[in-house]
C-alpha cells in the first residue's frame, strides 16, 4: 500500500510539472552583428520573429548613415535614419537586411514604436509622429522585405503608438503611449478604422495583448502596477474593464506563446519602474489565462547581477516551435540589443528524489575549487531563486531565478571568476528563505 501512495505521489509531481520549462538564456545574439551603430545601445523598441523563424528588431534612435548606402541610388544615406535589422535563425542577416524606407517613406527622425506579426504571417511596424507623415503603421512582406500596405494612424495615437496586436480574424489593434485622453483603436486588414475599444487608456504603455477571439484586451500602463483586463460579449458589444492580473508587475512587452496558447507572457519591471512582490526585475513571466496563475518564466543577463542596469524589458519574441526566446532591452549603453533564452539548455537540473519540504542542502564539495554542487527542494510550485554573495553582501551570482514546481533540484555553481573566500548562497521562495555557506580555495 506505501509503494502505492509513493508512485501515485511521484506521477502526481511529475503530471504537475510538465509546463513548467528549463530556460537558459545564451546572452548577446547574435554572436557576429553586422557592423555599424546598431549595436552601440541596447535600445530594442521594436521585434517579431516571422513564420520562417527570422528576427526582426529596430532601435529607438537613429543611427549614422555614413555607414548605409541607399540601395536606390548607391549613395550615402544623407540624413540619420532608422533601421529595421532581419536575422535568419542561424544569425545570419537576411538578404533584404536593413530595411530603412517602407513604401516610399524613408524612416528619417522617425522611431520604431513596435512589431507584431500579423495574422496573414506579415510584419504589422509602426513608427513614431515624427515621420514626414506622423504616426504610421506598415505592413511588411516577411519574405521580401517589401511594404505591402500602410496608414497614418487615427488622432488616437498622437505622435506616439504602442506595438499593434491582432485577433485571429484580423482585427489589429493600436493604443497610445501616453494614456489619459487617447483612445485604443481598431482597423481591418485593409488598414480601415473600423472603431475604438477602449476610449480613454491610463498610464504610459508600450505593448498590450488581445485575446485570439478579440473579445479580451490585456493592458498595461507600466506605472499602473498591474494589467487590466477588458473584456466585451462578442464584436458588437463594447469593452468594460472586469478585472486585473499581474498586480505588482509594471509590464512594457507582451506576447502569446506559439504552442502553449494559453500562456501569456508578459515582462515585469526595471530598475527606474521596479516590480513589487514576487515579482524580478528583467523577467518575463507566463501567466496561463485558464488556470488564472504564473507558470513560468525567464530572465535578462544583466551585465553585472548585482547592480543591475537601465535596462527596461521592452520586446519579447518566440521562435515558431516555442523553444526559442528572443527577448529585447531598452536602455543605455551596457545593455544588449536581444538575448536568446533556450528551452531545455538550463543548468539546474530536475532530479528523482521527492521533497519533504523547503530543503537547501550544503554544497559538495566544500571547500571547491572551482566548480561545486548545490542541491534544494521545494514541496510547492512557486517562485525560486538562488543567489551567491560575498561576505559584504554583495550578490555575485544569481544561479537561478524562475517559476519552479514542486521537487528536488540541483545546479552547478562555477566561481573561476571569483577570488578565494567564503561566500553564502541563498535560497529564496515565497514561503521561506535559507542560507548556507561554502569556502572557494584556489
Amino acid at each position: 500500500m506505501l509503494k502505492k501512495v509513493t508512485l501515485l505521489i511521484a506521477v502526481l509531481i511529475v503530471t504537475a510539472n510538465i509546463s513548467f520549462a528549463q530556460w537558459a538564456n545564451q546572452g548577446a545574439w547574435p554572436k557576429n552583428p553586422p557592423a555599424g551603430a546598431l549595436y552601440a545601445t541596447g535600445q530594442n523598441h521594436a521585434m517579431a520573429v516571422d513564420p520562417d523563424g527570422k528576427v526582426w528588431v529596430g532601435r529607438y534612435s537613429n543611427v549614422a548613415t555614413t555607414l548605409f548606402t541607399n540601395p536606390a541610388t548607391g549613395k550615402p544615406l544623407r540624413t540619420a535614419c532608422y533601421l529595421t535589422y532581419i536575422f535568419n535563425p542561424d544569425g545570419t542577416e537576411a538578404s533584404f537586411s536593413p530595411i530603412f524606407q517602407v513604401m516610399g517613406d524613408t524612416m528619417y527622425n522617425t522611431s520604431q514604436r513596435g512589431m507584431r506579426v500579423n495574422s496573414d504571417g506579415n510584419i504589422l511596424l509602426v513608427v513614431g509622429a515624427t515621420s514626414p507623415n506622423g504616426p504610421m503603421m506598415y505592413k511588411i512582406n516577411y519574405k521580401t522585405g517589401v511594404g505591402m500596405k500602410k496608414v497614418m494612424l487615427a488622432p488616437a495615437t498622437a505622435g506616439a503608438s504602442t506595438a499593434p496586436c491582432v485577433s485571429s480574424n484580423g482585427t489589429i489593434f493600436v493604443g497610445p503611449v501616453t494614456g489619459g485622453q487617447y483612445p485604443l483603436s481598431m482597423y481591418d486588414q485593409n488598414f480601415t478604422l473600423i472603431g475604438t475599444a477602449i476610449e480613454k487608456t491610463t498610464s504610459f504603455s508600450r505593448s498590450f495583448e488581445v485575446s485570439k477571439d478579440g473579445n479580451t484586451i490585456y493592458y498595461a500602463g507600466y506605472t499602473n502596477g498591474k494589467v487590466h483586463v477588458f473584456t466585451r460579449a462578442d464584436e458588437f458589444s463594447s469593452f468594460a474593464l472586469k478585472d486585473s492580473i499581474m498586480d505588482g508587475a509594471a509590464c512594457e512587452s507582451f506576447t502569446w506563446h506559439p504552442v502553449n496558447k494559453n500562456q501569456l507572457w508578459m515582462s515585469a519591471g526595471s530598475k527606474n519602474d521596479p516590480p513589487k512582490g514576487k515579482f524580478t526585475i528583467g523577467s518575463w513571466y507566463a501567466y496561463d489565462v485558464v488556470q488564472k496563475k504564473i507558470v513560468d518564466s525567464l530572465k535578462w543577463k544583466f551585465v553585472t547581477p548585482a547592480t543591475p542596469e537601465d535596462s527596461r524589458p521592452r520586446a519579447l519574441a518566440f521562435s515558431p516551435d516555442g523553444k526559442i526566446a528572443y527577448i529585447g532591452s531598452f536602455g543605455n549603453g551596457t545593455a544588449d540589443l536581444i538575448q536568446k533564452v533556450v528551452l531545455g539548455g538550463s543548468d539546474v537540473k530536475k532530479i528523482d528524489e521527492l521533497p519533504s519540504g523547503y530543503d537547501l542542502s550544503q554544497n559538495y564539495p566544500n571547500p571547491f575549487n572551482p566548480t561545486t554542487t548545490i542541491k534544494f527542494s521545494v514541496p510547492v510550485e512557486g517562485m525560486v531563486s538562488l543567489r551567491v554573495y560575498n561576505m559584504l553582501g554583495q550578490e555575485v551570482e544569481t544561479l537561478l531565478d524562475s517559476y519552479k514546481g514542486a521537487g528536488t533540484y540541483q545546479v552547478t555553481f562555477d566561481a573561476s571568476k571569483l577570488s578565494s573566500g567564503v561566500y553564502t548562497y541563498t535560497l529564496n521562495t515565497e514561503k521561506t528563505s535559507i542560507s548556507k555557506k561554502m569556502l572557494l580555495v584556489k
